[in-house]
């Protein structure tokens, strides 16, 4: 018989918190080069900063805001 693994409710939040990284960070870190040269210095910027927040997330337990040149 298999065994039962229970989640905590820790591992919980880090997954969700991972699973919206993937779906609201990723879907324009991974973004081609070419979209990245249509950015101004500042956007690439704030990009930077809002991407290294969100590899924290997991540490820090906040959720960057976006940009909202991004929204």
């Amino acid at each position: 018989m298999g065994k039962i693994i229970w989640k905590t409710d820790n591992e919980i939040l880090l997954q969700k918190l991972r699973n919206r990284r993937k779906s609201e960070c990723f879907v324009f870190i991974n973004r081609g080069g070419l979209w990245y040269d249509t950015l101004t210095d500042n956007e690439k910027y704030e990009m930077l900063d809002w991407y290294e927040k969100w590899l924290e997330v997991t540490e820090t337990l906040v959720v960057p805001e976006t940009p909202n040149w991004l929204k």
